[in-house]
Parts: structure tokens; sequence; C-alpha cells
């Protein structure tokens, strides 16, 4: 399937501006000391007594002790984008990961490692321990086409960005300054999943025929943590339950930057079913794929709806048909064919909603 990648020369170059105007941002580069800890203690150990139900101490030791593991293994991940930029002639994709994304991630280890160090590990286990880690053969679960890749990157980034937020939040009160350590490399994720999502656009917007291939990238993807440190990747849905994390907030964000990938409520509809046909899943009481024989069957008619009903199921805004409105004023309370349609489309669109399950998004990828 990824062997037919091609995108248009105009395409490429758009992809070659967007690298070079990240390039040249301030905001591509870790300023100097950005994530350095400071002097003083992170009080770390402090968090103990503070941790809510359901979370104790070698919770909070696994949580650090992921994120720091996860982030020491940045040339493992960056070998497969550099790989395939080769393979697929994407040299937008080379250059963002050799000048923009292995540079900041190389920052990312040491805030984590820090905290460890305050509770008390010593420097020559932890280093032992991301030794441990890199001799580990990392196994990426997703195709290798630019656009399965720039879709994992954004997923990736986007859970991780999450994943610090919950951790700040959970140390805040007793430890601030190891706080803000974690709050500022979560920026720095939402700058990387926030690119990586451009860069999806631009492809699909291209070509949506590549919307099978960002659907594969979505059902097969997993956290780089389930294949060099499952030991920890394993309890973080416990851990995140512990925590309170909001898992329904995390599944509308990831619904709306897929919609966004896909760029309108027709193609949605058709990533929402190449996910779940991929997956095996049925949409409310039928199977996926006997929806999309039907839908196109009637030349397509049915994605849009099927997006709009992914986006009410989620509790995610729908641009209304404009014309029903104008109709309405025109006519007082008169209904109009257009106002009679959009009443029936939306009680489908309700019952479709309904029956939609998320759980897949809801933390599946972790």
């Amino acid at each position: 399937m990824t062997s037919s990648y091609v995108l248009p020369h105009e395409t490429t170059r758009k992809l070659n501006e967007l690298v070079e105007s990240i390039e040249t941002s301030p905001l591509s580069k870790v300023r100097p000391g950005e994530l350095d800890p400071p002097d003083e203690p992170l009080n770390i150990n402090a968090v103990i007594d503070d941790l809510p139900t359901g979370l104790n101490e070698n919770d909070l030791v696994g949580i650090i002790s992921l994120s720091m593991l996860t982030e020491c293994a940045t040339d493992s991940y960056a070998e497969v984008f550099l790989d395939a930029a080769k393979h697929h002639s994407a040299p937008w994709l080379g250059r963002f990961t050799s000048n923009i994304w292995v540079p900041d991630e190389y920052n990312h280890t040491n805030p984590f490692k820090a905290m460890l160090l305050d509770m008390g590990f010593s420097e020559q286990e932890l280093d032992a321990s991301i030794k441990e880690t890199l001799e580990k053969t990392y196994v990426h679960t997703t195709g290798k086409s630019p656009v399965e890749l720039t879709t994992f990157g954004m997923i990736q980034e986007y859970l991780t960005d999450h994943w610090y937020g919950m951790l700040a939040k959970l140390i805040k009160r007793r430890a601030p300054q190891a706080a803000l350590l974690a709050t500022k490399v979560k920026r720095r994720e939402t700058l990387h999943y926030v690119w990586y999502k451009e860069m999806s656009c631009i492809q699909v917007e291209s070509d949506p025929g590549l919307l099978p291939l960002v659907a594969e990238s979505v059902t097969s993807f997993t956290m780089p943590g389930g294949s060099l440190v499952p030991e920890y990747q394993n309890h973080v849905l416990q851990w995140m339950a512990g925590a309170g994390a909001d898992l329904n907030y995390n599944a509308q964000q990831m619904v709306k930057h897929l919609f966004d990938i896909a760029g309108n409520s027709s193609r949605a509809g058709k990533l929402l079913t190449d996910v779940a046909i991929s997956a095996g899943l049925n949409i409310g009481p039928v199977k996926a794929a006997h929806i999309q024989g039907l839908i196109e069957k009637l030349g397509g008619r049915g994605y849009e709806l099927l997006g709009e009903a992914v986006l009410e199921s989620v509790g995610l805004p729908i641009a209304t048909h404009n014309q029903t409105s104008q109709n309405r004023r025109i006519l007082g309370t008169v209904p109009t064919p257009n106002a009679i349609y959009e009443k029936f489309r939306s009680k489908i669109r309700k019952s479709i909603a309904n029956r939609i399950d998320l759980s897949t998004v809801h933390g599946g990828s972790f």
C-alpha cells in the first residue's frame, strides 16, 4: 500500500516551504537552559502524601520513569522517519526530523531524570536504565509512508502533550518547579503535534486518496513505550484513571485533529469508516464494511452525515447548512424544503451519533 505513495511536485513544494518556515521560526529551537532543572530541590517526595486515592509512590515513580525512558530513545524513532524520507523522496520530512525534531527531543530526557534524582535515585542506576532501554530494538507499528508517519507523529505527540499536562497537574501543588519543567516539555510537544498535523493536512488536501493510509496509521498506532518499556506502558490507563485524566476530552480532541486532517465532513466520515473497518468495529449494530458498501453504492452520499455524527458524538460543533436559516427568515414560520430536510438530517445524525463507539480513541492509543 505504501509503495504507491507519490505526491505532486506542487505539494512537495508546499511541504518544503512549511518546513522552511518552521526552521526560521524562533519557536523551532529550545532556548539554551530552557529545559534545565533549577538549582534548588524539586521537592518531588512531598507529592507522595498528596497523591489522589488510587495512586501511590510506586505509581509516581512509574509515571516519571516512563517519561524519561521513552524520551531517551530519540535516535531510534528518528531512524524510522529518516529512512522513510529517503525511500519516498521526501526531503521535507528528513529536514524536519534532522533539523527540528531531533535536536528538540534531545532536551526532553533530563527534566524527568532530574525528578527521579530528586526522589533519591542515583545517577548510576538511572543511567543503567537508560542504557538498557537504548539497547532494545524499537518496533514501529504503523506504516512508513510519509503521511502515515506524520499522522503517527501527530497522535504520539498529542498524547505525550496530554500526558505531561497530567503529570504537571499531579505534582503542581507540592512541587511547583518540577511541574513547571513538565509544562515546558509539554509546550514543545504541543508545537510538534501541530506541525505534524499540518504536514498530514497538506498531503491529504493534495490527495484525498491517502485517507486509507491515515486510517491505517490510526488503527495500528501504539505508543513507543509499548515496544521499549512495556512494564511501564501497560499501566498507563490505570495511572491516568487514578490521576483523574479526562479521557472524554482526550477523545474529543483526537477526533477534532483527525477531522482537521480529513478536511471536511464527507472525508471525515470516510476516514471514520476506514478506521472502523481496519479495527474490525461496527458502527452501531452494523459492520462498518456493510455501511461503506451501502454508501459507495449511493455514490458516496452519506459520508458527510457520518462525519457530522462523529462530531456530535463527542460534543464538537457542526457547521449548519446556512441556506436553512435564510429560507426561514424569508418565509417566516412556514417550513421550507430545506428546513424540513435539515430537521430530518438532524434526527438521523443524532441516531447515528448515539450508536458510535469511540472507545478506541478514548485511550486505546495509549
